[in-house]
């Protein structure tokens, strides 16, 4: 069944490369599935991928945000200046600094995780919290100074409002994003799940068929716009976890610019 799986790929083997072309490279998250550890899912793609992991929940939901972070403020710094949008109401779009050529997923957790740590990242402020909250303080006292000019004082207050506000909005950024691949995986653990468990050790050509048809379609590299209801992929493995997986939220400006692997 490997070969099968290899088959369907062979041909971007031999297709040839320029001088200055690099091999493409994709980044892999995992995350503990809720209720286990990591072990298990680390030793079950050992021979396939290296990861970039979480090992407690919400580990990789800030490596996530962390890297979006910084491609921000890479693409930020490369931005020419004196460049304005006309319209306020679209969301930047910044200059390509990805490293990669694909996102891959595995597993329900990853992808709550990913989506989260990308809407953190791109929603994040690039401002120094400790630089707006001196701001802050330093307006406060300037209205203490005299009691006099406290309707002028208020006033400036609420411009000042209205311009951090402004600022805040503008920072929101979104990279370029690459595209995703989910792969599909089915952490069955507990006495309940017990003959299921025994069906698939038996039968582990089934779980190698879903891992196969989900990577084929990363190597492929075919992609399409990222929907709303790709929000719900694998919510079939939420059974299988032990505790409560919140649904993703996910800003409908960065919506708009992810792809899915199909």
């Amino acid at each position: 069944r490997k070969n099968l799986v290899e088959q369907k790929v062979a041909h971007i083997a031999l297709e040839p490369m320029s001088v200055n072309e690099q091999p493409r490279k994709v980044t892999v998250y995992l995350a503990p599935p809720l209720g286990d550890g990591i072990h298990k899912t680390r030793v079950h793609f050992r021979e396939y991928v290296k990861l970039v992991e979480g090992t407690q929940p919400g580990q990789l939901r800030s490596k996530v945000r962390d890297a979006i972070i910084e491609k921000r403020k890479a693409a930020k710094t490369s931005t020419p200046t004196g460049i304005e949008s006309n319209n306020t109401h679209q969301a930047p779009h910044l200059l390509n600094t990805t490293d990669g050529d694909g996102i891959i997923v595995v597993g329900r957790v990853s992808l709550v995780e990913y989506l989260q740590g990308l809407n953190d990242g791109c929603t994040s402020s690039l401002t120094d919290s400790q630089e707006t909250i001196s701001n802050e303080q330093d307006v406060k006292n300037d209205n203490n100074n005299s009691i006099s000019s406290t309707v002028r004082s208020e006033n400036i207050m609420s411009d000042s409002l209205s311009s951090f506000q402004v600022v805040k909005q503008d920072e929101f950024s979104i990279p370029e994003l690459e595209p995703i691949g989910y792969i599909r995986f089915y952490n069955r653990i507990g006495w309940k799940y017990l003959p299921l468990r025994m069906y698939h050790a038996f039968n582990s050509y089934l779980n190698f068929d879903i891992a196969g048809e989900d990577t084929v379609k990363v190597a492929l590299k075919n992609s399409r716009e990222f929907t709303d209801d790709d929000l719900n992929l694998g919510i079939d493995e939420k059974k299988f976890l032990k505790g409560t997986l919140e649904n993703p939220e996910l800003d409908h400006r960065i919506l708009s610019k992810l792809r899915i692997y199909n």
